[in-house]
Formats: C-alpha cells, structure tokens, sequence
C-alpha cells in the first residue's frame, strides 16, 4: 500500500510495507524473514532505481493524509482522504482526493516525470517521492538536525506516520531498522501507552511495570484493541473494594498479564469485554483461560457465548444485545446472563459483609411483584448503571446484582443488593440480599453500617426499602 502525505502544498509519497507485516508484537514467525528480506533490500539500495510515471505511482482509493485547507492559518490539521479521480493532462496527472467522512475536496497536479533534488529524492512542484536510498547522514542526530526515517518533520513522522504503523509496524521498525530502533524508543512507546489509558479513562485504573520494549508494544497492542472501558472500570472498583485480586488501584500489570492474554489468535478472537477481563482477570480474582478443547472458562465455569441470532424473539436479554459486550452461558447451558460483563459482576454478588437478608412469599403479591420489577426491568434501577442480570430460562426464574455504591474514585466502600426471583409455581418467592464492605462499628444489625445505610435510603427510597426488607433497615443514623 502506498501512502501520501501533503503538507504545506508538497504531496510526499512512500511506501508503507517495510516488510514490518510478518514483524509482529505477538512474536508470530516471520520477523526472522523479514530482517532477512530487510537486510537483502538493504544491499540493492545503491543501484539506481527506475520511477513510475505518476499515474502509475497512485490510482483511484489509494488512502492518502492531507493538511485541511479550508481552514484559518494554525488550525489545519491531518485527515485522512481517498483518490476518487485521476485525470491525464498533457504529460501531468490531476490527482482529486475527498476527505473521508468530511466535506473537503483536495486536487494536485503531478507530472509524469519527476526530476532529481539535491537530497536524492525525486521531486517536482508540489510533489516529493520519498525513495529507499543510501543515506550520507550517520544513523543519528547530528548538528541538530533531525534524521527522519521517512525524511518528514519530525511531528509528522512521530504523530502521523508512527500512528499509521501501529504496534506491528513499530515494532517491524525496531526489528529491521536501526534508526527505527532509536526512534521507537521505550520513552516513545510508554508515551503511546500513557496516551491510550488516558483516552480509555484508565489512567488510574491500569499501571505497568514490563520488562522489555516488546512487552510495551504488545500492551499497546491490547489496549488499542480492548475497546472502551467504561463500563468495566465501576466493576474493577468493586473488585477493589472486595480485595480481590491485589486490593488496590491502580492495578500493576507487568508481563504476566500480557504474555496471560494468550496467543494473537485468541485475542483477537474474543469479544472486546473479554480481552479486557483477559488482561486484568488475575487482579479481580476471577480467571479466564482457554482450555485444551478451545472452550472459554471463566473462574473454572465453561463460558458460552451466544451470538443473536441463536436468541429468540421472546429472549429477556435480546434487546440491547452488543457484539462487544454479547449474552453469554455460563454453567453450563442453563444460567444465562445479559452479557458478559453481567456475569463477572454476578461472581461479586455474595461479596463484602450481609448487612441482612429478607425473603417475600408470592402470597404477598404487592412486594413480590415489585421486587421481580426490580429483577427484570432494563437498567438502570434506582439511577444506577452498574448491574448484572442473569435468568434460568427453563425455570424462569432471576437474579440480579445492583451496585449502590463503589464505582466511583471517590468511594471508600461498595455496597450492593442482591435480587433473587424464583417462579417455581409451587414455590414462588423472592429473596433479597444486601451486602457491603464499609467497616462495621459498635452497635447491633443494621446499625453496624451507618453509611451504608445513607447510601441505601438515598438510593432506594423509604418505599422500595419497605418492599424489601421490611422494618429491618428502621435504624437509627447519627
């Protein structure tokens, strides 16, 4: 694939295969080859080489990067453009480029031809041709001046080109090019880590502490594929506060949970929820591997996930359902939760201290039929997002676990009910269940968890309470 840059009217041309594909951050065969396949280039470099003409160097879908025009001086930008006509005009081509997913229009005019500059590239008006050629510069910076892999500014290389590249392509470079591993440094590459965790709001979730910069590129790698985490990070808290795992933020990875993601292979072929909880499974204390058979386990239980077209029309969890965050089976085939997250959450359900437990008979329509409300209805309940649903479809009966409080940085406990609804005809019942990790004082029952109490009569509401638990929770808070 070629790729073009302009900027500042000139149209700069190179090519991006560097033999950087078979170099891969998952350690796949082939980085061997391709430093051979580098170092055979390498030899062939001082023989003149034969340009295309223009027409022939692009041709109509070529991706290319390109610097706004339509904008007020110092607030142009790169995005990204595709080739939509190419047009023969007396010995130059007219080169139209749209932006993707803009408005803008680009045209450059090229000749066929290009001609020689000083620097040993081909270069015409408007239009530079970045080659393979010997350099007469050492492999470092000298008097200042900045040697570039792809003699573009700096800001361009390191912002645009780099970006482009990827993991993969980052580390090709170090593999097969010696200024490529000057320039895809450690700093360089924690820089770009530090970059993603601040995109994906885990800049006080996620620390890392690895060993080598091939580690750095495959956790880059991870996180730049692991989706976005914000539904996740209440669930690391409440981990956290049940002192699981490490018991502390910001989680510490180091290589064991990287090289603990598994093969590119697996990676790749999980849904984004799981790729998360595959690097961060060891510090939540609930593990996830791939057994021998290739059949996902999550805390010892297989793990099944259901795609939408296996759900019927009348399935509870169908609505809503997301490819990154799908309906799985856990179990076995009969406890169903709403997605994958769901039931990471639901193994915190019995976590913490009970506060107390109470239990509704169907004979008591009025509160059983609130709390199977509150079982079943789509989230949120109460003004709260973080919760997990789960239903045994041949008894149909629920369970469900909402997060009160705890998945906010500034929370210093968790605290959760826990909902169970059974339809057996001959047993109907609902019991429900509230938990908590706030350090109890003196007193008796409830009276032991003063904020946690605030938090439940805050949340839920004198009537709701009421159903619940009853005149359990009638305690007094200073």
């Amino acid at each position: 694939m070629q790729w073009i840059i302009c900027s500042a009217g000139r149209l700069t041309i190179f090519n991006s295969k560097l033999q950087m594909a078979s170099a891969s951050v998952f350690g796949q065969r082939g980085a061997m080859a391709a430093a051979a396949s580098s170092s055979s280039a390498a030899a062939d470099l001082s023989q003149p080489q034969m340009l295309p003409s223009s027409h022939e160097r692009y041709k109509t879908g070529t991706r290319v990067w390109m610097v706004t025009a339509n904008r007020e001086k110092g607030q142009q930008v790169y995005v990204k453009a595709d080739v939509y006509r190419t047009e023969e005009t007396g010995g130059r081509t007219r080169v139209s480029m749209r932006e993707v997913e803009g408005r803008e229009d680009f045209t450059v005019v090229v000749p066929h031809q290009a001609t020689a500059s000083p620097h040993g590239h081909q270069m015409h008006e408007g239009f530079t041709l970045v080659e393979r050629a010997p350099r007469n510069q050492s492999d470092g910076d000298t008097a200042g001046q900045h040697v570039g892999l792809f003699d573009l500014p700096p800001d361009v290389e390191r912002d645009v080109v780099f970006a482009l590249l990827g993991p993969d392509g980052l580390a090709g470079l170090r593999r097969t090019c010696t200024l490529g591993s000057q320039r895809v440094s450690e700093a360089y590459v924690k820089t770009q880590i530090d970059a993603q965790l601040v995109a994906k709001g885990l800049k006080n979730i996620l620390s890392y502490d690895l060993p080598s910069v091939g580690h750095l590129l495959r956790l880059l790698h991870i996180i730049q594929q692991s989706g976005e985490w914000a539904a996740t990070v209440p669930i690391v808290r409440v981990a956290v506060h049940q002192r699981r795992g490490g018991g502390k933020l910001p989680i510490e990875l180091t290589s064991a949970d990287v090289e603990g993601v598994g093969s590119r292979a697996v990676f790749e072929g999980r849904c984004e929820a799981l790729r998360q909880l595959s690097l961060i499974q060891r510090h939540i204390g609930i593990p996830l591997e791939r057994d021998s058979n290739g059949l996902e386990r999550l805390d010892g239980h297989r793990l099944t996930i259901r795609p939408l077209l296996t759900l019927p029309a009348n399935h509870p969890f169908r609505n809503g359902y997301d490819e990154a965050n799908p309906v799985c089976q856990s179990d076995g085939i009969r406890n169903e939760s709403a997605s994958v997250r769901d039931v990471v959450l639901d193994r915190m359900g019995f976590g913490g201290s009970k506060v107390t437990d109470h239990r509704v008979q169907r004979h008591d329509p009025t509160r059983y039929n609130r709390l199977r409300q509150l079982a079943t209805q789509p989230p949120p309940i109460w003004g709260c997002h973080t919760i997990s649903t789960n239903h045994i479809r041949a008894l149909g009966d629920f369970n469900r676990m909402i997060l009160l409080h705890g998945g906010q940085p500034d929370d210093t406990f968790e605290a959760h009910i826990y909902i169970y609804i059974s339809s057996d005809t001959s047993s109907d019942l609902a019991d429900v269940y509230l938990y908590t990790t706030e350090r109890p004082v003196i007193g008796v029952g409830a009276a032991r968890f003063p904020e946690t109490m605030r938090v439940v009569r805050q949340a839920m509401g004198a009537d709701d309470i009421q159903v619940a638990f009853g005149s359990q929770l009638v305690v007094e808070v200073d």
